[in-house]
């Protein structure tokens, strides 16, 4: 191995130490809309259960779904496909 070969090496492993160790945050407004879709998508499971009448389903239903939305326009779109993935 030649000597540029290491200090390319050494200059290349930190980059990936650095993604595959990074931390995702989020501000508070994607806090609040992924907070927001766990709880609407727990009240869907007592709708799954019957718990709900049908206007109340229909309701919430809707409200997941603009929570969605809301959720893409922050940039955590894909996180909140995740949270309603996880358990179906």
């Amino acid at each position: 191995m030649t000597s540029r070969n290491a200090e390319e090496r050494d200059q290349t492993q930190p980059n990936e130490d650095r993604t595959q160790g990074s931390i995702r945050t989020y501000n508070r407004w994607q806090l609040f809309y992924l907070d927001r879709l766990h709880r609407l998508y727990d009240l869907n499971k007592q709708a799954d259960l019957g718990h709900l009448d049908e206007d109340q389903v229909r309701l919430l239903r809707r409200a997941i779904f603009f929570t969605l939305l809301d959720c893409e326009f922050v940039g955590v779109g894909e996180d909140a496909k995740q949270v309603i993935s996880v358990d179906q």
